[in-house]
């Protein structure tokens, strides 16, 4: 498990450097009961199992990235992630062209969850990313 942590370096006027910790956590957290599966308006994401479903539908998503960039997107509804952070989040190796390679895996879970329903759970911040969002009624 890596862990982050946030610090804060300052240098006074006589050069001399000091560090703080501001924070640190953990990048992999474990499954707990509440974030094993996600559901939002007929949308079913059940992360144990690496399956989404609309309305009892599987949808066929691909593990590494359709299925994660989801998963990811909807563990907190509303939040806008920036394609950098969509990236640093699924993939795993370093980045070629992070914006086409974001770009072409919400366009592929888009078309998926247009196979099932006309929700657009996932939505376009114009400059800035992505943000899924809980979408009632049909």
């Amino acid at each position: 498990m890596e862990q982050i942590e946030i610090i804060l370096r300052t240098t006074d006027p006589t050069g001399k450097v000091t560090e703080q910790l501001l924070a640190k956590f953990d990048t992999e957290k474990p499954a707990t009961e509440s974030d094993e599966v996600l559901e939002y308006s007929g949308l079913c994401i059940d992360s144990l199992r690496h399956q989404a479903s609309y309305q009892g539908q599987e949808i066929s998503l691909t593990e590494n990235y359709e299925f994660h960039t989801l998963a990811y997107l909807a563990s907190q509804p509303g939040r806008v992630y920036t394609k950098e952070q969509i990236y640093q989040a699924v993939w795993k190796e370093e980045p070629v062209d992070v914006r086409s390679a974001v770009f072409c895996i919400i366009g592929n879970i888009r078309q998926k969850l247009w196979q099932v329903t006309t929700k657009e759970y996932i939505q376009t911040v114009w400059g800035v990313g992505y943000k899924f969002v809980d979408v009632p009624g049909e």
